[in-house]
């Protein structure tokens, strides 16, 4: 698995505009053959702040990701609603994962 969690402050006056968006750029990541799990996360005390997880089968899964023309929409659309300078991107592995029961 290849997983990447994005921490991305958003700006106050593009808050809806970019949770709406966000849901659409998640549901068409959802359906891509690589994409395991994509998921949206608001912080419950700063709003502003949006994670996304998102799991793909392999490293190669996930560079196709970056190639569909609903990425590099999605990103050119959001590039200005993003605080850049709060932005942080980890890449990780699974130590544990318990199934949906």
């Amino acid at each position: 698995m290849y997983v990447i969690f994005n921490r991305i402050k958003v700006k106050a006056e593009y808050l809806e505009d970019f949770l709406q968006n966000v849901k659409i750029h998640a549901q068409n990541s959802s359906n891509e053959p690589g994409c395991v799990r994509y998921d949206v996360l608001q912080d419950i005390s700063d709003p502003q702040l949006v994670f996304l997880f998102e799991v793909f089968k392999d490293e190669e899964a996930f560079s196709m990701h970056l190639t569909y023309d609903f990425y590099k929409d999605w990103m050119e659309k959001s590039k200005t609603w993003r605080h850049s300078e709060e932005r942080m991107r980890h890449v990780m592995d699974y130590i544990f994962h318990c199934e949906d029961s």
